[in-house]
């Protein structure tokens, strides 16, 4: 019985114990609006968080910086596709096998120049401050130099999944009032059936060279290099947002009903 009031009692006076110590608070005493708080940070570094984003505000400053401190170094890596073939499996499915080459690399400094072409293409091709553009492919080289391009003339960027549906997508478009549309030639493709519905649209840029035959009247199509062409003779100076600007506005893939939106600002 000795045993059991023992066993009992310990955890209750280690328990009293533990709770009657000053426990030490390892941090600084900071002023949070409303009952003193603490920062707590690693005991390395007594004094207070620095950050390198010192004085920046938007996704477009921060983004111009870093291209700046890492000109040289390696950002965007693109493989180029060598071939492509069917295979058959053994129990009769197909798929398609690609063959890619190396990566060939752009670092911050030609990425940057790029985006500053492209921005100011975008000025040449006739895209008026206030408008949308909407960016419809999959993730790529040109879908970052385009959106960062976007950035820096305070261009809102409508972002649709490559995989919705015509009507999903043609909401998507008209429900944003878009005016210019970014994709590569396979989901230009895909606007083809829905073109008749899309009112706004009246500049189309092909991320690929070879634009398709079937849009040929129904847009003013320009390919992708030829309006960073444009740009780099018609240099225009950017028009960098504020924070409260609107920098995109999201569109989910739309698995229950119609894609469902979200707005992301200027500010990180």
């Amino acid at each position: 019985m000795n045993g059991y009031i023992v066993g009992a009692i310990v955890p209750i006076v280690l328990v009293l114990l533990r709770n009657s110590k000053r426990v030490k608070k390892r941090g600084v005493l900071v002023d949070v609006g409303g009952e003193p708080g603490y920062a707590i940070r690693n005991i390395r570094f007594p004094f207070p968080l620095e950050t390198a984003w010192e004085g920046l505000s938007t996704l477009a400053e921060l983004f111009e910086q870093s291209c700046k401190q890492n000109s040289n170094k390696s950002l965007l890596g693109t493989r180029k596709l060598i071939s492509s073939e069917v295979e058959v499996t053994e129990d009769g499915r197909s798929f398609e096998k690609l063959h890619y080459g190396e990566y060939v690399w752009l670092t911050y400094a030609e990425t940057f120049a790029a985006v500053c072409y492209f921005a100011s293409g975008l000025v040449q091709l006739g895209h008026k401050k206030g408008e949308r553009v909407a960016i419809f492919a999959d993730t790529r080289e040109e879908w970052f130099i385009a959106l960062q391009a976007c950035f820096r003339r305070n261009v809102t960027v409508v972002t649709i999944y490559a995989s919705l549906g015509e009507e999903a997508l043609c909401h998507s478009l008209n429900e944003t009032e878009v005016t210019t549309l970014i994709c590569g030639a396979k989901e230009l493709k895909k606007l083809v059936n829905i073109s008749g519905q899309l009112d706004k649209i009246k500049h189309v840029i092909c991320m690929d060279d070879e634009i398709p035959t079937a849009v040929s009247g129904r847009w003013a199509v320009t390919s992708f290099a030829d309006v960073q062409r444009t740009g780099y003779e018609n240099p225009v100076d950017a028009d960098l947002p504020i924070a409260a600007d609107v920098a995109v506005i999201m569109y989910t893939s739309g698995s229950t009903g119609l894609p469902k939106v979200s707005t992301l600002l200027s500010c990180f």
